[in-house]
């Protein structure tokens, strides 16, 4: 339906004519035949656009029914479209760079602007916008300018599932220009399907002329078979950090128990925080304080392999204890004194509690520390650490009757032959977290612009052009102009995106008991038409 202006509206009046005087085909003379009215919103206010059409006066022309219109009419808006390219490109950069949400780009525009538009047009131009910034971001020609410096190329690849049991989003990223290069999300994570994937990667290395350098994964089974399978002697190299984190996994699990734990039996803080609230005095503050320092300890989820939470966590707790301490033996007196010593008994009792379990993974960490030394270049050549991780791994694998040892050892048998391999390339990376922390753009995009914590489906759906786009955005931060969209006016979205979307779209027919039926009905006649 067409947009109804109010009657009351005032248009800024833009008169266009083609700047051709001469038939291209006989040479004879063009005459305006018509005018083309298109009005539409821009930041000047509404703009009514008059095309003066020409066409050839030459009755014998095979050109005399076809008209020719401005060169300039495409700079200020495209035919149909309501918005001028200034807002069009606004609406992009509002969603795409600063992450706004429908709702609010829809009201800036009304109440700074006046301009009205509806969510579904907004949705539909939004959706161009990033299919065109997609297809820029893919072109040959900028690609091989951005490339022409690169010596060598160095490709991460990794998988996004934010939902158990759906699709997962693989992305390949360069790690030299620290740019998405394509994105698609697969049904299955099959080596037929990675490889297939894996495939178009050959394509661009060709466009761009670069040899790959290395490879970088997370040692997923179905990338390493298929990397081997399409680039043979590629160096593949795996990420150190899931290898620490697979090497200390029944460790970090022992921790996260014990850290469970302590949560549990360091109770009682909030007693203390109402009797000293509703009996203010002197030293009553230093006691909230010191309530909010345990909250902020037991509240504390940071770590990893090399510094588990839960011996951190304890850590924090004895520190405060220590501290309470000093304070006691100080022998104030009154309701301040005692509400430290319960705190004090209280950090106790969960220190207590987990000081087993916490002895047994504290005995384990200098092992697996000294597992990783063995990785850091900065360590010593390559072959001298190689040959300490060989040992370390003979050692473990000696201890048969402990249970972590022997995973240590299987653990580093498996990653053994990536962890080293490449160690030549210039500025190379030691693990494949930068992918993993890019990763965190798309999904907090997802979770701005609809105010939910789950990232959502929406992220693989769409990824083939929403996480090329997001990208773009953080390497462009200013907005785009019409003369860098233009150019990929015409493009469509990934034919696997559609067909991804369709997918999803039968999986809430069939959910819905009121559309299952009618979905069969349309599948059955499909089969029998043959489509």
């Amino acid at each position: 339906m067409r947009y109804a202006w109010p009657s009351d509206t005032e248009f800024h009046r833009v008169t266009l004519t083609p700047s051709v005087d001469e038939c291209p085909a006989c040479f004879r003379r063009l005459k305006i035949c018509d005018h083309r009215f298109h009005r539409f919103f821009t930041f000047y206010g509404p703009t009514e656009m008059v095309c003066r059409l020409k066409t050839c006066i030459n009755p014998g022309c095979h050109l005399r029914m076809k008209t020719i219109s401005p060169e300039e009419e495409i700079l200020l808006t495209f035919p149909y479209w309501l918005i001028g390219w200034d807002v069009f490109a606004w609406i992009g950069h509002r969603r795409f760079a600063r992450h706004w949400s429908i709702r609010q780009i829809r009201e800036e525009l009304r109440d700074q602007h006046e301009i009205i538009l509806s969510d579904d047009a907004l949705e539909q131009h939004v959706k161009r916008y990033q299919t065109m910034v997609n297809a820029r971001q893919q072109d040959c020609h900028l690609l091989q300018q951005e490339y022409r410096d690169v010596e060598n190329l160095v490709l991460t690849v990794d998988g996004l599932q934010p939902e158990k049991g759906h699709e997962t989003l693989y992305v390949i990223r360069e790690y030299r220009k620290k740019r998405v290069w394509f994105a698609e999300s697969l049904v299955s994570s099959s080596l037929e399907e990675v490889r297939r994937f894996l495939g178009r990667v050959h394509e661009w290395v060709r466009m761009l002329d670069k040899p790959i350098a290395l490879w970088i994964s997370d040692k997923q089974n179905a990338l390493v078979k298929g990397i081997a399978a399409e680039f043979p002697g590629v160096p593949h190299r795996y990420c150190h950090d899931h290898f620490l984190r697979a090497l200390a996994k029944p460790l970090l699990e022992a921790d996260s128990h014990a850290k469970v734990q302590m949560r549990r039996k360091v109770r009682g803080l909030r007693d203390i925080e109402r009797k000293q609230l509703a009996q203010p005095e002197k030293d009553g503050e230093v006691v909230l304080d010191y309530c909010s320092a345990i909250r902020g300890i037991l509240n504390d989820d940071r770590g990893g392999p090399l510094t588990p939470p839960g011996l951190r966590m304890a850590e924090g707790l004895q520190e405060v204890k220590n501290s309470l301490g000093k304070n006691l033996e100080e022998k104030k007196g009154g309701e301040a004194e005692k509400a430290m010593s319960r705190l004090v008994g209280y950090i106790d009792r969960g220190l207590e509690a987990v000081a087993s379990l916490q002895a047994e993974v504290r005995s384990m960490m200098p092992l697996v520390r000294e597992v990783a030394e063995t990785l850091n270049p900065e360590n010593g050549p390559k072959a001298d650490r190689e040959q300490r991780f060989e040992e370390l791994r003979s050692e473990l694998s000696e201890e048969t009757n402990h249970p972590w040892k022997v995973h240590a050892a299987a653990t580093m048998g498996s990653f053994g032959p990536g962890l080293f391999a490449g160690e030549g390339v210039e500025d190379l990376p030691r693990e494949n977290g930068d992918l993993e922390r890019w990763f965190r753009l798309p999904k907090g995009h997802e979770r701005r612009i609809h105010g939910h914590r789950h990232a959502g489906i929406r992220i693989v759906l769409e990824g083939p052009t929403l996480i090329p786009v997001l990208d773009a955005h953080a390497l462009h931060p200013e907005p785009f102009t019409a003369m860098d969209l233009i150019p990929y006016r015409g493009e469509r979205p990934p034919q696997a995106q559609t067909q991804a979307l369709n997918r999803r779209k039968i999986m809430r027919k069939a959910r819905s008991k009121t559309k299952r039926a009618d979905l069969l009905r349309e599948l059955e006649q499909r089969y029998r038409e043959g489509r």
